[in-house]
């Protein structure tokens, strides 16, 4: 079984700014509230990824950061890839394909729309269980995902079962 959590960034600050770019920009004061509270949630519900996958941009390191500090005692081994920052649904699965098959558990930590965008396609067609995160993907939220396959890549889309959706309102 394969296993694959995605956590969007927390509300960022700076959106408006002109002085800071895109990549640059931090989390708000929500954010930064908000970011630890889902690392609880994670612990909890012993989600402990193997490999954790983040964006290099500040607001998704700052988000780990945050969250991680609450989630796990002992960090999971984090790679900072660049092709998740404004990642599309197609590379965000490249990436899930390419994965080493010895690794069970894997997060994502990103950006809309491209993580919004991987929860609805791994997610049957028809499911429900989809209508959630359909319309809106939040800042902080975290949908999780198990797979009936031993190999990344046989992952495809709608063949993932939601094993968890959650956002920081739903705390």
């Amino acid at each position: 079984m394969k296993t694959v959590t995605l956590f969007r960034h927390a509300k960022s600050a700076g959106r408006d700014d002109p002085d800071i770019a895109d990549f640059d920009r931090p989390l708000a004061e929500r954010g930064i509230k908000v970011a630890p509270k889902m690392g609880k949630a994670m612990r909890k519900r012993k989600l402990k990824p193997g490999l954790i996958l983040c964006s290099p941009s500040v607001r998704t390191r700052q988000t780990l950061t945050l969250a991680e500090a609450e989630a796990w005692d002992r960090q999971p081994e984090v790679r900072f890839d660049e092709r998740i920052y404004d990642a599309s649904v197609q590379t965000l699965f490249k990436l899930l394909r390419g994965l080493p098959d010895e690794l069970s558990h894997i997060m994502i930590v990103g950006h809309n729309p491209g993580m919004q965008e991987l929860a609805i396609a791994l997610t049957p067609r028809e499911s429900p269980a989809r209508a959630p995160f359909e319309e809106k993907l939040p800042t902080a939220a975290l949908v999780c995902f198990d797979f009936e396959t031993e190999r990344w890549r046989s992952i495809k889309p709608g063949t993932g079962q939601l094993r968890l959706f959650l956002t920081p309102n739903m705390l």
